[in-house]
């Protein structure tokens, strides 16, 4: 990296922070802290869904997965898009109806406190051992390697920090201002890496010819290691509708839409952009499986792609996108977490907390899952891969909890009963 790379990250931090500080204004509802006072429109909602799904995970777990296994990985997002089409026609219009802040409330309204307080302390775990320690993670990884004068533990840090400051003074408007620029700094820092992979590509049949058929196949045998067919009709699905239908921090920016409409058109709009990922993500990574064979740790492919094929300048712009990426995610995943704290488990037991009070405990549990998580992070590493342990930890858990959510909504109350013990008595066996 040389002055220019610097300069171009150090504006974009500063228009970020600029951003999630500017609008700072009191917060006396649990609304406008929480749902941004229910006032977003669709344009900021498929920004800010597109940002957080757009992770510094996805950023690098699916370079190195395509650089693995070819174009298969794709199948995750295209399965993605049905899911997101599935939530806007039938999905919101049941939520936004209930005029609920959390998908742990709208439970409340089908089952008992059994399965809130069940569903809001899984949640809680998933987001801070997942969602958050993933991204930093990766952020920790790829920038230390970038700059070398910060260590991985001082990335992950300064990362949480600095997203911290403006999720604690804003809420979800902040969150929600800060996003709709970092959208725009993913795409472009993506679409930077994914030229330059297609320019070092100088004959495609070079390409072709270098790498086993299966790579170009979306649909494999039985004992494909990375995506056997079945799994497209049991396992990705199942992973999908947890993201999507269940998961809390992409919930929230449906829930905090000023319409129906909105809600609707920004779920459509995410799908849209998401068709964008074959090329910007999955192509590098099969390309770099030729420019670059034998590489043993496939979660720096996407370090190796910025480091070897950028010139200075696109250097900068492709680093400002993981950058953003990992703040983006970093931010809603951090707001999503204290969301359910608050209003599901403080809330229930506390009922007589005013909005103020919510709020300020609300803040206080922020610091305490930013601490967690900057020490959790560390530990993926134990891992082969970040796609490895992300799915993994994701498959042993949610098919059960999927099947208590779906049905807490189509079933009658003896069967969501009887679901919620079958969760329980499954669990330990996964």
């Amino acid at each position: 990296m040389v002055g220019v790379d610097y300069a171009i990250l150090i504006v974009t931090l500063v228009t970020i922070l600029f951003l999630g500080l500017a609008g700072k204004k009191k917060h006396d509802t649990l609304e406008d802290f929480f749902l941004g006072s229910r006032n977003l429109n669709w344009l900021k909602i498929g920004a800010s869904l597109f940002a957080t799904n757009f992770s510094a995970s996805a950023l690098v777990g699916i370079t190195g997965a395509a650089y693995l296994t070819g174009i298969a990985i794709y199948n995750y997002e295209w399965i993605g898009i049905l899911a997101l089409i599935f939530m806007a026609i039938v999905l919101y219009k049941m939520l936004l109806g209930s005029g609920v802040f959390t998908i742990s409330e709208y439970l409340k309204k089908r089952y008992d406190h059994r399965v809130t307080i069940f569903y809001s302390i899984f949640m809680i775990f998933m987001i801070i051992f997942i969602d958050l320690a993933g991204a930093l993670y990766v952020g920790g990884l790829i920038l230390s390697s970038l700059i070398p004068s910060l260590s991985v533990s001082n990335v992950i840090l300064l990362a949480v920090i600095f997203s911290g400051v403006y999720v604690l003074a804003g809420g979800l408007a902040a969150i929600s201002r800060t996003d709709s620029l970092q959208f725009l700094i993913i795409i472009a820092g993506s679409i930077t890496v994914a030229y330059f992979s297609f320019a070092s590509i100088r004959l495609l049949d070079d390409f072709q010819a270098g790498l086993p058929p299966e790579s170009f196949s979306l649909i494999r045998s039985l004992d494909d290691r990375a995506v056997p067919w079945p799994g497209l009709i049991t396992g990705i699905p199942i992973l999908c509708a947890y993201f999507w239908f269940a998961n809390q921090n992409m919930l929230q920016w449906g829930l905090s839409a000023k319409s129906l409409r909105d809600a609707q058109f920004g779920l459509i709009f995410t799908g849209f952009l998401k068709l964008s990922v074959f090329f910007i993500l999955v192509i590098p990574g099969v390309f770099a499986a030729v420019l670059f064979p034998g590489i043993a740790e496939p979660d720096r492919v996407y370090l190796i792609l910025l480091t070897e094929l950028l010139p200075a300048g696109a250097l900068g712009l492709a680093m400002t996108g993981l950058v953003a990426a990992l703040l983006s995610n970093t931010d809603s995943s951090l707001h999503a977490a204290t969301t359910i704290f608050t209003l599901d488990l403080v809330r229930r037991r506390k009922p007589n907390l005013n909005d103020k009070q919510l709020i300020f405990i609300s803040r206080t549990f922020t610091l305490v899952i930013m601490i967690v998580s900057a020490f959790w992070a560390r530990e993926i590493d134990k891992f082969d891969t970040l796609f490895e342990y992300v799915q993994s930890t994701l498959s042993y858990s949610i098919a059960p909890l999927v099947t208590v959510y779906v049905g807490g909504i189509f079933l009658n109350a003896l069967r969501q009963t009887q679901l919620f013990f079958h969760y329980l008595s499954v669990l330990p066996a996964h």
